[in-house]
């Protein structure tokens, strides 16, 4: 009986150890096929920034970009990003939106530089933790620029009189069909003063920019990427791949999986309600 007994509690163990030993290697062949953080988001910021897409140009907008880096902040596997910027820059609200959505990211961001990151695009830039930008990449233009058609001229050429009904005097300042008085265009200038006061703090704050520095930038010339690095525009030259090699090691991973996020394109109800 005694020996019974031990040969079924002898079993009851070797069973024990067989089941146990199976569940370490199911979890460590799980673990083996699961995936790892090692990925990095790439980010393109390419065309024109303004307040909403265009599906037919290229254009980018704040809500594009902030849906992008909502993902790459809510994904654990992810561990940062790379904005490959090429734009002209574009609206000033715009601009300065998605520089702010930048900027608020807690996962460390590099951005590099293509062809042309300027004005609003450099702004945006500037908001990232690390800036790579090839030697002749065309950067800077910080500056604001405010212009508007004026056909008085012809007009007085052909005979053609402009008549406006107005509330205020000032309701169609900057109409192309009279000249602006003198009050009127110091009235515009002193905007795009206040709105450049904007950009150029941020820039100065974003980049931490002496005052030398932000005088020679803020004449609005624009710098080849060799240039703007002995301005403290950027941080280091680099090709794309280098800015990926910097988002590695600010993260702290190796062979880094880069996966590219796609604006959101032409769905079917788009393309009927274009047709």
């Amino acid at each position: 009986m005694a020996g019974r007994k031990d040969g079924s509690k002898n079993g009851r163990m070797l069973l024990g150890a067989i089941i146990g030993a199976s569940v370490v290697i199911i979890i460590l062949a799980v673990l083996s096929f699961a995936p790892h953080s090692n990925r990095i988001a790439v980010i393109r910021i390419s065309g024109v920034i303004t307040s909403s897409s265009d599906f037919m140009s290229e254009t980018v907008s704040p809500d594009d970009i902030a849906a992008m880096i909502e993902n790459v902040e809510n994904d654990p596997l992810c561990r940062g990003a790379v904005f490959r910027i090429n734009s002209p820059g574009g609206s000033v609200v715009a601009s300065r939106e998605m520089a702010g959505y930048v900027k608020s990211m807690k996962k460390p961001s590099v951005c590099w530089l293509g062809d042309v990151a300027a004005s609003g695009a450099y702004w945006v830039a500037s908001s990232c933790d690390v800036i790579v930008a090839d030697d002749l990449s065309l950067t800077g233009s910080v500056g604001v620029t405010a212009s508007y058609l004026e056909f008085s001229k012809l007009f007085e050429k052909y005979g053609i009189t402009y008549e406006q009904i107005t509330s205020g005097s000032a309701k169609d300042m900057g109409s192309p069909y009279r000249n602006m008085t003198p009050e009127e265009r110091e009235r515009m200038k002193d905007i795009v003063d206040q709105t450049f006061t904007y950009f150029i703090k941020d820039v100065m704050s974003n980049r931490n920019l002496t005052m030398p520095q932000a005088d020679k930038i803020a004449e609005g010339d624009i710098f080849l990427g060799s240039e703007a690095i002995k301005l403290g525009l950027v941080d280091r030259l680099g090709s794309f791949e280098d800015a990926k090699s910097v988002a590695e090691n600010m993260t702290g991973i190796r062979n880094a999986e880069f996966f590219e996020f796609r604006k959101k394109g032409l769905g079917l109800l788009d393309l009927l309600s274009l047709l």
